[in-house]
């Protein structure tokens, strides 16, 4: 009984290997006997070494594209407009492909290629503001150096405030008459502080010293009215209480300074932003607007602002005024900001019809 058993068995099995081979399906059968189940060609999400149904596809009224589109596929658009990448690899399975570009408006891909030498736009590198400023800041200074020329006398009400170089507040309020040529000066202190002092300078008449009257507080030993010794304009009497030697009187002095800054721009020494161009500007010193030019001092350019700061000169530009063209109003501040220097001149009249008789020491007596 075992015997018959186990010779039928044999034959069963011998039957089918026989029936699998004829089929070609075996482990030994040739690649060219096999059969395809769907097609010669991988579906989208298939390679050569997985058989299977193809993955459904769903759809629906709204865009739903993947942020990451399923590896080795491809749109018909990014096909057209989407040139090869460095990351693809012909060889590799499945090949890859560049994510597409993110829309207008949205946040770029994190994981977009940072190419280090990548252009940038236009609008990632502007000129200084004040670059295309200077052209006006040049344009004022020829109508100052003009004006300033055609001065021969003039005379006007300066307010003063200062830090001498003690560090004591000067806040002050002059009558201001002037001579271009020969240079000379004379000073009456109006406020109270200081109150009746008068200043002569007249260097080609009268040797290079100032002459002073005293005025209300000035000195705890001459009364106000008393004639003080004539003096240098370098000595320390006078260094010590004021921030300029009267030698720098009138509107040279700052229009020598700016275009002494406009030459260093045009020459490379200073940055384009060393000069800003404001244009007119309302101030409550002037019932018309005054245009202003800023000078951004750097620490070490001026030893007035050692640490750096701002001087802004604002230019009387209204046509038929008797100062027109003459930076009438400048101020100053350090790098902290806090004001450091601040001179008005109003009621400028021009002519003045002044003589020697006027820049002469003889006229402190009276």
């Amino acid at each position: 009984m075992i015997r018959t058993f186990a010779f039928c068995t044999l034959v069963a099995l011998l039957a089918g290997c026989t029936k699998y081979h004829s089929r070609a399906q075996g482990p030994f059968a040739r690649e060219s006997d096999r059969q395809r189940p769907f097609s010669s060609k991988p579906l989208a999400n298939q390679s050569d070494l997985v058989l299977g149904a193809p993955a459904p596809v769903t759809t629906s009224g709204a865009d739903d594209s993947p942020v990451v589109p399923p590896r080795g596929t491809l749109s018909e658009s990014a096909a057209k407009t989407d040139p090869p990448s460095e990351l693809d690899d012909p060889n590799g399975f499945p090949p890859l492909r560049k994510r597409p570009e993110p829309k207008p408006g949205t946040m770029p891909s994190p994981f977009a290629p940072k190419h280090a030498n990548a252009p940038k736009s236009p609008d990632s590198k502007k000129a200084p503001s004040s670059a295309k400023g200077l052209s006006e800041v040049k344009a004022v200074l020829a109508t100052a150096n003009a004006a300033w020329k055609a001065v021969d006398t003039f005379e006007g009400m300066l307010t003063k405030r200062e830090v001498s170089p003690q560090g004591a507040l000067i806040n002050e309020v002059v009558l201001f008459q002037y001579r271009r040529e020969p240079m000379a000066v004379f000073t009456r202190v109006l406020s109270e502080k200081g109150k009746g002092r008068e200043i002569v300078y007249n260097p080609s008449k009268h040797e290079d010293k100032i002459y002073v009257k005293v005025g209300k507080d000035d000195h705890p030993l001459l009364k106000a009215g008393r004639l003080a010794p004539p003096v240098s304009p370098d000595s320390p009497m006078v260094k010590d209480k004021s921030r300029y030697s009267i030698r720098d009187a009138g509107f040279g002095r700052h229009l020598a300074r700016l275009g002494d800054t406009v030459a260093k721009i045009d020459d490379g020494k200073l940055p384009a932003d060393a000069l800003t161009f404001h244009g007119p500007v309302k101030r409550n010193e002037y019932a018309h607007p005054l245009t202003a030019i800023a000078h951004n001092v750097q620490s070490g350019d001026d030893p007035i602002l050692g640490n750096g700061g701002t001087r802004t000169y604002f230019f009387d530009l209204q046509e038929n005024s008797p100062s027109r063209g003459l930076p009438v109003l400048i101020v100053a501040a350090d790098a902290s900001g806090k004001e450091n220097e601040y001179y008005l001149f109003e009621k400028i009249k021009s002519p003045a019809n002044l003589t020697d008789a006027d820049f002469s020491p003889e006229r402190l007596k009276k």
